[in-house]
């Protein structure tokens, strides 16, 4: 974590996902805090990525495109963190196209199962929501709250839509390899994303057999001693390090956490090594603690 000097934030979110905020608005936020580097990592879309890249530069911002693929491996949901993408890239935006679609199918049997327990939200209210960002379960959530539904955000997944709960519906995802392969391609690196999240970290070590340039050791929800452990094992692998809140705004009524993850220079650096020397292929190193 940062101990002084100027810091990063390479894991935020805006409204093309499921954020709070527009990309310049991001970008604002960051200043603000005084923060120097930002990725705009928002899930499975590319799409804020200009607003965000020109609000930066206003700002004197680093910035690296980014994206949050959803990926699976087994019956475990995997994200992935692709920094320093090309966002025009063919292939990148053909692999988002297809979860962006299958994120759609999954909007509609959610919504198909909350019907059938007597709650007439609709695929235009959802839609409207999302605007032209990837549609998610916030949205569906958004859309809970604001009909009386629920009493808060978070109790709509709590509620009708979480994981176990009679409207989920699991989550389009691509696998590991076609996900890291699509950020490869388009000249990014990619990160193992908060594997201190959910149940990721449990297969750790079988992760890292795919070709991940790095971890994400640094994240709100990590402990100290998930830390350490995240980061012992991106050195033991020779794998960059990198880190951010996950900040989605104020999407779920919760106050924005953006400033609370504070990534040393050094591993901005190492990244921005790696991708200035085309590295990123599995396993780049130069990004030790």
């Amino acid at each position: 974590m940062n101990t002084g000097g100027p810091w990063a934030d390479l894991h935020l979110h805006s409204h093309y996902s499921d954020g709070a905020d527009s990309p310049a608005e991001v970008v604002q936020r960051a200043e603000e805090l005084g923060c120097s580097a930002i990725a705009l990592t928002d899930h499975d879309t590319v799409a804020g990525v200009e607003e965000g890249a020109a609000a930066a530069r206003r700002a004197g911002l680093v910035f690296f495109a980014g994206t949050e693929i959803s990926a699976q491996y087994g019956k475990h949901e995997v994200h992935i963190l692709g920094l320093g993408v090309d966002p025009a890239e063919p292939k990148l935006l053909a692999a988002l196209n297809t979860v962006s679609a299958g994120r759609i199918r999954r909007a509609e049997r959610i919504v198909e199962r909350l019907r059938g327990l007597e709650i007439p939200i609709t695929m235009e209210d959802v839609a409207k929501r999302a605007g032209s960002g990837a549609m998610g379960r916030i949205h569906i959530a958004q859309e809970l709250f604001a009909q009386g539904y629920c009493l808060t955000v978070q109790d709509a997944f709590d509620k009708f839509i979480g994981r176990g709960r009679k409207a989920f519906a699991p989550k389009p995802a691509l696998t590991c390899d076609a996900a890291i392969q699509a950020i490869h391609g388009a000249g990014g690196a990619a990160f193992l994303a908060h594997p201190g999240v959910g149940k990721t970290g449990r297969i750790l070590t079988r992760l890292l057999q795919f070709p991940f340039d790095g971890i994400e050791a640094y994240h709100s929800k990590h402990t100290a001693g998930e830390i350490s452990e995240y980061v012992e094992a991106a050195a033991a692998a020779g794998l960059l390090i990198s880190g951010g809140s996950d900040c989605h705004g104020r999407a779920k009524n919760a106050p924005p956490e953006m400033g609370k993850v504070r990534l040393a220079w050094a591993h901005v650096s190492a990244l921005q090594r790696a991708l200035g020397e085309g590295k990123p292929a599995g396993n780049a190193g130069g990004g030790g603690p």
